[in-house]
């Protein structure tokens, strides 16, 4: 048969084989019967499926050579790679390119060797099909024995494509266990920490109802129970996050800002952590100001996430190093711990959604681990990333952030927070509707501390009887009302005198963005998910009271 060369690149070809996962496998029926067909049916000693690898010729199935491999430079079949389809020698002792071959010039040596390419579908060759014998065959096959070998080589090749199949099939399943698994374990673990609050929340507000309590016991219930509640409240949101941040449905707010001030945040938030583990915190930053371009909140979550990970898992009296540098037209942020570690299994799907591996510590660190997840994904949205590093169990840990330096590196930070509101705001006038009667009772006497006057009603009907004549200036308005939700409650008081003027705040439970988007529809100004932050809350009430004068 005539030879053709094939245009393949080696490398290319090896990783298309090596993609395979065949190579150094046990034996399998299925080719060593083909292999036994066809030493009978062409009458040959000698048989074999062979691969060609790096260095070396390996044997899927052999009859009549007793090795399962040899050096490459001995290889016949490497010269068949080069052939369209076959590769018949009637006898190698007359072809130039076996001279030297000692298989070849041995003593009861080989002397005639037929072998059929097996080539992928996109005509990669990975090796033959072969047959070989001790004696010439001058006669080579015949034109019926060439058309059995190839389809023959055709069946192996079928063969091992249907392998890798199994085998990628087998690897799916198991990827999907493990996922499984790993819901399993999350929803577990999101039950229990559910839980947890809950239990001092019940007996907290058991004392208050049961018992005459002292006013230091009455405040103590009380912050046990906004403890609690922030604490159940952080696990929402933290879950909330997640999914509007892996859906794309987070809103960023891009601002320039110095690093330096959203890591001094950060640690602000999590020194009472690292208080009451006695770890020493070491800061090294640049002098020079760190500017980039992002959110501030977001970045302000992940410096906290990634802080409060080193201090849960950095043992009493640990040390945690934070490092802030610029490398080129990139910061980076270094904060390593000297903690318990993490095995190569840990850090290989430690930015895993809901993937956690056992850190030595029990459950009373808290948390559903996924803020790591969190991390990775808003830093992808800043153009950043992150990774990290461990010497193992014992050996500490090292996570490393890189964002892009601003482009106006040289223009100094805007000024964060001149807005901010000071000082308790001025006395407003505001509608509660909710048809829990609880959040609203508590939420009015919250609001009559800050010294506003409150008007309370529990369903739509109630509400358009009483705050017209009230005349709110603002409306705080349950969106999950029965017989008229608060988008149809909002448009009915934007039409009465007495509350067309008022600014509407929707407070609810659904807090999606099609929530959102649909609230502005309604005429709301904005739009607060269940409990409400009070500080957030006082904010724009704040901002309302200065806008009014």
């Amino acid at each position: 048969m005539t030879s053709n060369s094939a245009n393949f690149d080696e490398d290319a070809r090896l990783a298309v084989l090596d993609s395979f996962g065949i190579l150094d496998t046990p034996p399998e029926r299925s080719f060593d019967d083909v292999v036994r067909l066809v030493s009978q049916l062409l009458d040959a000693p000698i048989a074999a499926v062979n691969l060609i690898a790096r260095g070396r010729q390996w044997f899927k199935s052999e009859i009549g050579l007793g090795t399962r491999e040899m050096p490459l430079d001995n290889s016949i079949c490497r010269h068949a790679l080069l052939e369209q389809e076959q590769m018949i020698v009637p006898d190698t002792r007359d072809d130039p390119r076996f001279s030297c071959n000692p298989l070849v010039t041995a003593d009861g040596g080989l002397r005639f060797y037929a072998g059929a390419v097996l080539r992928t579908r996109d005509g990669v060759p990975l090796g033959t099909l072969c047959v070989l014998d001790k004696k010439p065959r001058p006669e080579g096959l015949t034109e019926q024995q060439q058309f059995m070998l190839t389809t023959m080589a055709h069946q192996v090749m079928s063969q091992i494509e249907l392998r890798r199949a199994l085998t990628d099939q087998e690897a799916l399943n198991e990827a999907l266990r493990r996922a499984d698994q790993r819901k399993d374990e999350f929803l577990a673990m999101l039950a229990h920490e559910l839980r947890n609050p809950l239990a001092p929340i019940v007996s907290a507000a058991t004392m208050l109802s049961n018992f005459e309590l002292q006013p230091s016991m009455v405040q103590r219930a009380a912050d046990i129970i906004a403890r609690q509640a922030g604490h159940m409240t952080s696990l929402i949101d933290d879950l909330l996050d997640v999914s509007r941040v892996t859906r794309g449905k987070v809103e960023l707010e891009f601002v320039e800002l110095d690093l330096k001030d959203v890591l001094a945040d950060a640690v602000e938030q999590v020194r009472p952590l690292i208080e009451k583990h006695g770890h020493r915190l070491v800061l090294e930053a640049m002098p020079a100001p760190a500017l980039v371009v992002g959110d501030r909140k977001r970045l302000v979550q992940v410096m906290t996430n990634l802080l409060s990970n080193a201090a849960k898992y950095t043992l009493e009296g640990g040390r945690i190093e934070v490092r802030l540098a610029t490398r080129g037209a990139l910061i980076d942020l270094t904060i390593r711990d000297d903690g318990i570690g993490m095995s190569p299994e840990l850090i290989a799907s430690a930015f895993d959604l809901f993937s956690q591996g056992t850190r030595g510590l029990d459950r009373s660190q808290g948390g559903l681990g996924i803020g790591l997840a969190l991390v990775r994904s808003l830093l992808k949205l800043h153009g950043g990333e992150v990774t990290a590093a461990s010497d193992g169990p014992g050996c500490g840990s090292t996570f490393r952030v890189t964002l892009p330096l601003s482009s106006r590196a040289g223009v100094a930070a805007p000024a964060i927070g001149t807005d901010a509101p000071q000082g308790n705001p001025a006395a407003l006038r505001i509608g509660v509707v909710d048809d829990n009667e609880d959040a609203a009772v508590t939420l009015a006497l919250l609001l009559e501390t800050l010294g506003h006057t409150v008007s309370v009603a529990h369903s739509a009907r109630a509400a358009l009887e009483a705050l017209p004549a009230f005349e709110p200036d603002v409306c705080l308005l349950d969106i999950g009302l029965p017989e008229m939700n608060g988008f149809e409650l909002a448009r009915a008081l934007r039409a009465r005198p007495g509350t067309d003027h008022a600014i509407l705040i929707a407070v609810t439970g659904y807090a999606q963005e099609k929530d959102r988007a649909e609230a502005r529809a309604a005429g709301f100004h904005d739009l607060f998910a269940k409990p409400v932050d009070l500080e957030v809350l006082g904010a724009a009430l704040v901002q309302i009271e200065r806008r009014r004068r």
